[in-house]
């Protein structure tokens, strides 16, 4: 006999991303170089082609704290300054992933701080949230050893520099039923002072 579902199991969850977005003129450049990598080096395969975003934090919660959430990610986004990005040349990552290669960066570092210390608000059940360790925009993941060997060597000393301000952070949201993610909210820099009692949103 099926046990019934509790009101724990039936709330419905969506998942979430942060991701940074560079300016369409950027993106085209980004496109252009990385067309040319996979178009001329890499054969159709297993391996994914990288989006023109800089992800941030991934996470899930329930649907019904939606709006406590982008509450929450609106104010941490607001305390912090638009800053400069510097794309410069290529990296590696896990084995699989060539990616755009960001100088560090204080602004995106100080954004990571503020979301790590919020992390229990973007935590549902026992799923974790996922920030990202340093910024970067991937040209292509999921390679096998032998088209990483060879698109590293194609790429490794190559040249790349552009600059752009990230003045904000997408919110990108995707319920169970869909298979894209959709734009929930643009959340701006504005260097506002935050509020110290950013945690009782969710208490």
């Amino acid at each position: 006999m099926q046990q019934p579902m509790t009101s724990a199991t039936a709330l419905p969850v969506y998942d979430y991303q942060l991701v940074i977005r560079p300016p369409e003129h950027v993106r085209k450049r980004l496109d252009t170089t990385r067309n040319k990598i996979v178009q001329s080096l890499l054969p159709p395969s297993n391996w994914k082609p990288g989006k023109n975003q800089v992800p941030v934090a991934s996470f899930s919660q329930y649907a019904k704290n939606e709006k406590k959430l982008t509450d929450l990610l609106h104010s941490i986004a607001s305390g912090v300054p638009p800053f400069l990005f510097h794309v410069q040349h290529y990296g590696t990552a896990l084995q699989h992933t060539i990616y755009f290669h960001m100088v560090p960066n204080h602004g995106f570092n100080q954004l990571l701080q503020q979301l790590h210390q919020e992390k229990m608000s973007m935590k549902v059940v026992n799923q974790e949230p996922r920030f990202a360790s340093f910024p970067k925009i991937n040209v292509a993941f999921k390679l096998q050893p032998n088209e990483m060997a060879q698109a590293w060597q194609h790429v490794k000393h190559k040249r790349i520099s552009l600059r752009f301000v990230a003045d904000n952070v997408l919110l990108l949201r995707k319920r169970p039923d869909e298979t894209k993610w959709q734009i929930l909210a643009s959340l701006p820099f504005q260097n506002m002072p935050v509020p110290i009692n950013q945690g009782l949103l969710f208490a």
